[in-house]
């Protein structure tokens, strides 16, 4: 996985890049910590350039589903696609995030 990340405003942009699985989990908390340091209101997580997600990924956004809820911020997801997109839809992360395209 690769990340860049960037402020506007109130809200903490996190793009990734290439794929996320189990070996991504140290460096994905690194950024939720930073996310919760920034002081933003939201944390949107671009996800155009991602192109494979596991259920190991997935489990990681669970992570920071609950550590925004801790910091009182909120997570958007944006921009999935190809096979992201449909195992987002497959696990109904549509129920858990707002997600736009």
């Amino acid at each position: 996985m690769q990340a860049s990340t960037k402020i506007n405003g109130t809200t903490f942009e996190i793009a990734l890049k290439d794929s996320m699985s189990f070996t991504d989990h140290e460096a994905f908390r690194k950024l939720i910590v930073e996310a919760g340091r920034s002081g933003a209101k939201t944390c949107v997580f671009d996800l155009a350039g991602l192109k494979a997600i596991d259920s190991a990924g997935l489990g990681m956004f669970m992570i920071a589903k609950d550590e925004a809820k801790k910091g009182g911020w909120d997570i958007t997801l944006r921009s999935p696609k190809g096979p992201v997109k449909t195992i987002m839809v497959l696990s109904r992360f549509d129920k858990l995030f707002t997600i736009h395209s």
